[in-house]
């Protein structure tokens, strides 16, 4: 019998029994003695995995494998702790080399479907899935995950039935429950949702993740009275649960109480909560009642609240040459199809290689086929969603990460607070948020002379720097429909229209709106959006519209649809009206390359000003007006010439299609410009600074 070998077995039992510092201790006792023992280094980086030390794990890890480089099962446990780092891209690499060493593990191929539906290929990860089930039938987890593959590529009702397959095996399995409610709520099914989650909190009454998704599911069917109530038990089980405090700040969305005192009530009870802090700042930029000033103290307030960690984390090991290859990290929270994938992307994808290394931090939680186009316009991938802060901020040093780019801002997911620990030289705020986000460690925020103009300057916190044209270019994408001609020639009368976010029209907003109608009282207005397939939410904006004095046979809605279905239908519109105070982003590029025009109101917050710029940057500046009088004169100017409306639509197009708003190309070259001018500068200042020390010295 080989030395240790009885040894070797009391550290397999200790840890089965679950008493892994017994089965630890006996590990290192076996590896003190021979460093020759890869079993005893792979069960001693397995313990380290279940312990959470995932750096010790992948020291043991590489240890076993220096005794045997070709064997399966310690590359699939190195993969294993670099997933658990986020590190994607090495963890597939040492998953290859498991699959090839053993082809038919079931193990190896389910960790390699975990990695690859984290870098965001779902149809191969669902492959290894099915692969791995058909080698293991009746195990949950892996029914579990390909659900949430199939869930991702678009496919919930897949997800619901492979759920419920693994349900036969395992009927009372609270993961396969919880899941099928999410594959149900993803399918607007919320009725199934609700009873998988009922079946959850019978099982496991102490799941409060189950109880915040009940509420979720009842809010959305109009329950908001025992939703309330489901948030509350789940507070009751975790007090720091922000989930359930942002399901109860929800509840406010509609408008039925002032959201943004709700959101202030909340956060009385858990001051320390940064996620409701980040959910109440998102809601202040929708409320008319809402000053840039207010803006600007809230912002303030959370900086002083989350910016006191430990500042400078990072460690400059390349120097401040101002000429050598940058390497740039991105974090954010929607890598997934969003604005981001039309304005972020296309830089990504751009970038001159050899001068600059993208790293991105994702925190997406949901996934999608775009996510795969992020990973792969990136050097390197990083799924850093279940890393604690402070976790986050050693990968990001470990990294070396010369410059840090904030994409989320305060939006769900973000990770302002790793940002406050100063894990890189160089923080950058641009992106998706629309406005400061209160750290003193994010070092400059990129605008544009319309969106933060040289006289808002004191209201960031960070400091201001400008692109030439636009903060953001859009890249078109490859499906973009044909125009058709605009319908108030075939109507004989003009429709107005909305393709915004529902959380963008409030009270004010439909106000101004209903001043265009009253004033053209044979005119209509469509509004479109996903949301509206909710009848509840189709009455409250009809509502709004009847408040302000217009018959809702003059309003009519629709449901969205996949992206080609909802190009297609600016063809139902003549103009598209902005909102307010929040002006439309994506949604006005969209607009503007399908030929339809846009009357917008300039507002006085970045948010307010999206319309504003990029209109300039498509050369329609004439469109943006300065007070309500003149958004209304804009508006009654277009839908007086129905010809010209129709000679209009094609000219948008084109001259949109042709300006810096489009131009991505340029957009890229300027982006890196102005990063590498920021880079230099700081080179600048911190060798200038430490020829004075050495001097001093």
């Amino acid at each position: 019998m080989p030395p240790g070998t009885n040894l070797f077995r009391q550290a397999i039992q200790a840890y089965e029994s679950g008493k892994l510092d017994v089965a630890k201790a006996f590990g290192q006792e076996l590896v003190e003695s021979d460093q020759s023992l890869g079993d005893a280094f792979n069960l001693l980086s397995v313990i380290a995995q279940d312990q959470g030390l995932q750096n010790e794990a992948e020291i043991h890890a590489r240890s076993a494998l220096a005794t045997d480089g070709t064997n399966a099962i310690y590359l699939n446990t190195l993969a294993n702790a670099l997933l658990r780092q986020g590190r994607t891209d090495e963890a597939l690499e040492y998953l290859g080399l498991a699959r090839n060493a053993s082809p038919d593990h079931p193990d190896i191929l389910f960790n390699l479907g975990n990695a690859l539906r984290d870098a965001g290929r779902f149809i191969q990860a669902i492959e290894a899935y099915r692969k791995s089930l058909a080698l293991r039938p009746g195990v949950a987890r892996i029914y579990n995950n390909l659900a949430i593959s199939l869930k991702a590529i678009g496919d919930p009702a897949g997800a619901a039935k492979t759920l419920i397959e693994g349900l036969v095996y395992e009927p009372k399995s609270i993961e396969l429950c919880f899941n099928l409610g999410n594959a149900f709520q993803a399918a607007g099914r919320f009725t199934e949702a609700e009873s998988a989650y009922r079946k959850v909190v019978a099982l496991a009454p102490g799941q409060a993740d189950a109880w915040v998704n009940l509420g979720v599911v009842l809010a959305a069917q109009g329950g908001k009275t025992e939703a309330e109530k489901c948030f509350h038990k789940a507070i009751a089980i975790d007090i720091d649960l922000a989930p359930a405090y942002v399901g109860l700040a929800d509840l406010a969305d509609d408008g039925s109480i002032d959201a943004v005192q709700h959101r202030r009530s909340i956060l009385a009870m858990r001051p320390d909560l940064a996620a409701i802090h980040s959910s109440l700042l998102m809601c202040m930029h929708y409320s008319a009642k809402v000053s840039a000033d207010d803006l600007l103290k809230e912002h303030l307030e959370y900086g002083s609240r989350h910016d006191q960690v430990i500042r400078h984390a990072y460690a400059v090991e390349s120097g401040f040459d101002p000429d050598r290859p940058l390497r740039l990290g991105v974090v954010s929270g929607d890598f997934r199809f969003h604005a981001m994938a039309f304005f972020a992307l296309p830089l990504f994808e751009s970038r001159p290689r050899k001068e600059w290394t993208i790293i991105c931090y994702s925190t997406t939680v949901r996934p999608d086929a775009l996510t795969k186009e992020f990973h792969q316009s990136a050097d390197h991938w990083r799924d850093v969603g279940g890393l604690s802060d402070s976790d986050l901020v050693d990968r990001i040093v470990a990294d070396k990460i010369d410059i840090l780019i904030d994409l989320s801002g305060h939006a769900p997911n973000n990770r302002l607070r790793a940002f406050a620990s100063k894990p890189a030289p160089l923080q950058v705020a641009w992106g998706d948020y629309v406005n400061t986000r209160g750290l003193k460690t994010i070092d400059i925020l990129i605008g544009d002379q319309v969106h933060t103009p040289e006289e808002d300057g004191a209201r960031y916190v960070e400091r201001v720097v400008r692109m030439p044209n636009n903060y953001i270019s859009y890249k078109v994408p490859e499906y973009l429909p044909s125009i058709a001609q605009t319908p108030a020639a075939q109507n004989g009368f003009v429709t107005f229209g909305t393709f915004s976010e529902l959380t963008k029209i409030q009270s004010e907003t439909v106000g101004l709106w209903a001043k265009v109608l009253n004033a053209l009282p044979e005119t209509r207005f469509f509004a479109n959006s996903y949301l509206l397939s909710d009848k509840s939410r189709q009455r409250y904006l009809l509502g709004l519209f009847m408040d302000h004095g217009i018959n809702e046979d003059r309003v009519f809605v629709g449901t969205g649809g996949d992206h080609v279905a909802f190009l297609n239908q600016y063809s139902i519109v003549d103009i598209i009206l902005d909102t307010w105070p929040y002006s439309g982003g994506l949604t006005t590029c969209e607009a503007l390359v399908m030929g339809v025009p846009i009357v917008t109101l300039m507002g006085d917050r970045f948010c307010g000003r999206h319309t504003t710029a990029h209109l300039h940057a498509a050369g329609f500046g004439d469109w943006a007006a300065a007070d309500e009088e003149s958004f209304i004169n804009a508006a009654k100017h277009l839908a007086s010439d129905i010809s010209m409306l129709s000679d209009l639509r094609r000219h948008v197009r084109k001259t949109t299609l042709a300006s810096p708003l489009c131009d991505t190309k340029e957009h890229s070259r300027a982006f890196y410009h102005l990063l590498r001018d920021e880079w230099k500068s700081l080179c600048h200042q911190e060798n200038s600074r430490s020829q004075q020390e050495n001097g001093a010295g």
